[in-house]
């Protein structure tokens, strides 16, 4: 799963981080439901956004209690249902960009030509099928659908890196906005459309931070280097944009702002400072902590301590089988959560394996 709100599980309370799991799964099996089993695939981050944001409006959603799952350690959830407003409008928004993602590199000859009619055949059916869910709360699916384009078009006659940078903009303040009309709070529709433009313009600053060391060995085309925007300035532009949004979601009329507002507030300003952090730093850590992970993955001859009475009662905690490492001889093995910091703790070593949540590697 791919997105830049990815809450740390060590800073985010626990209230918010279930119904933050509850937004991610719920997006997951409306994915599953309406699109098929592959659709899952397509489940990030930042696409259950417009489904945290109609519930701010209205106010917190009903969830329902969905069956164990490996990437919850063989427990259930409650999670936001299918049926739900802002749930069908990010899982269309998900199929919409999944579509164009798989577009872009069948035309940029990212994948082997032999898969490349399979993959375009796959994003027209995530495409009809993106259209079919944000049609029902009359959402221009164009408007996400044509992002890509216009992406392509700046390339040629763009000079600035806010000039690369404003279809994706244009392309978030039409998502932002449209959940105010999801929710029927319409006097919402300005104040989040100017936080969906500073949130789509950082998400493609992000890529192209990301990007730039491939970009260059390939020769391929990258923001930053088309307009001559040092570290610096892009670091810069990050936190401003960042402030952007946080901004705009104030002066939205919310009457349960806390998840959108800690999605879109600290957890996007720590994304910013991880994204920008150098990456010498984030190596040594890692390269320090590795030792002390290898022992439990593998079994090594470190002996461990007797576990507090009712360690074990539960199946699904921290020493049970399908907790959050599996018990042994020796007493559990710990999961690299355990074992590493997550990223906002100057490390992304866990993050990039688990996506900055609990562990998800069976073999932990």
């Amino acid at each position: 799963m791919r997105g830049i709100t990815r809450p740390c599980r060590h800073t985010l309370p626990s209230e918010l981080r279930d119904r933050w799991r509850s937004h991610l799964c719920g997006l997951c099996l409306t994915l599953r439901d309406e699109a098929g089993q592959a659709a899952r695939i397509l489940t990030g981050y930042d696409m259950l956004l417009p489904s945290v944001l109609v519930e701010a409006q209205i106010g917190q959603a009903a969830t329902v209690t969905a069956g164990r799952c490996p990437l919850r350690g063989m427990r259930t959830a409650e999670v936001v249902p299918a049926d739900h407003a802002g749930m069908r409008l990010a899982a269309g928004a998900s199929l919409l960009n999944g579509a164009a993602s798989l577009d872009d590199k069948v035309v940029d000859a990212e994948v082997p030509g032999w898969s490349a009619p399979a993959l375009s055949r796959a994003a027209e059916a995530a495409r009809r099928q993106g259209r079919r869910l944000t049609d029902e709360s009359g959402f221009q699916p164009d408007a996400l659908a044509g992002a890509s384009q216009a992406a392509t078009a700046a390339e040629t006659t763009g000079t600035t890196l806010e000039e690369y940078l404003e279809p994706a903009g244009r392309a978030g303040a039409a998502l932002f906005a449209h959940t105010a009309l999801v929710a029927g709070r319409p006097e919402n529709g300005e104040p989040l459309g100017r936080a969906g433009d500073a949130f789509g313009r950082l998400v493609h600053l992000f890529d192209a931070v990301e990007d730039y060391q491939r970009d260059s060995a390939s020769d391929a085309f990258n923001p930053l280097a088309a307009s001559d925007t040092p570290p610096e300035e892009a670091h810069r532009t990050a936190r401003q944009l960042a402030g952007s949004v946080r901004a705009a979601l104030a002066d939205a009329h919310l009457v349960d702002p806390e998840l959108a507002v800690a999605l879109l507030g600290p957890v996007l300003e720590q994304a910013v400072e991880r994204l920008f952090r150098p990456r010498a730093a984030t190596v040594a850590v890692a390269a320090m902590a590795v030792p002390a992970l290898l022992p439990a993955i593998f079994g090594g001859g470190r002996r461990w301590r007797r576990p507090p009475p009712g360690y074990y009662g539960d199946p699904y905690g921290p020493g049970g089988p399908y907790g959050y490492g599996y018990g042994g001889r020796r007493g559990p093995r710990m999961s690299c959560c355990d074992l590493l910091a997550c990223d906002c703790c100057a490390n992304c070593a866990c993050n990039e394996c688990c996506g900055g949540d609990e562990c998800c590697c069976c073999c932990c």
